[in-house]
C-alpha cells in the first residue's frame, strides 16, 4: 500500500511540474485599444518571440497591411529597434520579430503602427524571467 501512495504523489509532482514547464512555455498577452486600432501584444520569452495581432476596434477583423516598428528597452538599458515582419500562422495574422530576451527584469516595447495613413503608438510592457 505505502509503495501505491508514493507512486501516486510521484505521479502528481511530475504533473505539476509538468504544467509549470509548460506555463512558462506560454505566450503573455495583453491588448490595448488606440484610435480604433485594437493591438495584442504576446511575448514568447522561449523563442525570443514578440509578436502584435492588430485589428479594427469596431469589426474585429484582423489588420493584415501595416509597417510595424518596435523599440524593446531592456532591463540594462539597452535598445533593440526592429520592423514586426507580418506574417500568417495558423489562424491569426500577426507582425512580429526576434529580440534578445535573455536579461531577467523588464522590458519596455514602444510599437508605431502604420495603417495605411494613420500612425497609432502603443506601450507594452513585459517582465524577463
Amino acid at each position: 500500500m505505502k509503495r501505491l501512495f508514493i507512486i501516486a504523489l510521484a505521479g502528481i509532482y511530475i504533473s505539476i511540474f509538468s504544467q509549470t514547464a509548460i506555463s512558462h512555455e506560454m505566450p503573455t498577452d495583453e491588448s490595448k485599444v488606440a484610435e480604433g486600432v485594437k493591438a495584442t501584444f504576446k511575448v514568447t520569452q522561449s523563442m525570443s518571440m514578440a509578436d502584435i495581432l492588430l485589428s479594427y476596434e469596431d469589426t474585429g477583423k484582423a489588420i493584415t497591411k501595416a509597417k510595424v516598428f518596435a523599440k524593446a528597452k531592456g532591463p540594462d538599458g539597452k535598445v533593440q529597434e526592429k520592423e514586426l515582419v507580418g506574417m500568417k500562422m495558423g489562424k491569426e495574422y500577426s507582425f512580429g520579430n526576434t529580440f534578445d530576451l535573455s536579461k531577467k527584469g523588464k522590458y519596455s516595447f514602444d510599437v508605431l503602427a502604420e495603417v495605411g495613413k494613420q500612425k497609432v503608438r502603443f506601450d507594452f510592457s513585459y517582465e524577463g524571467h
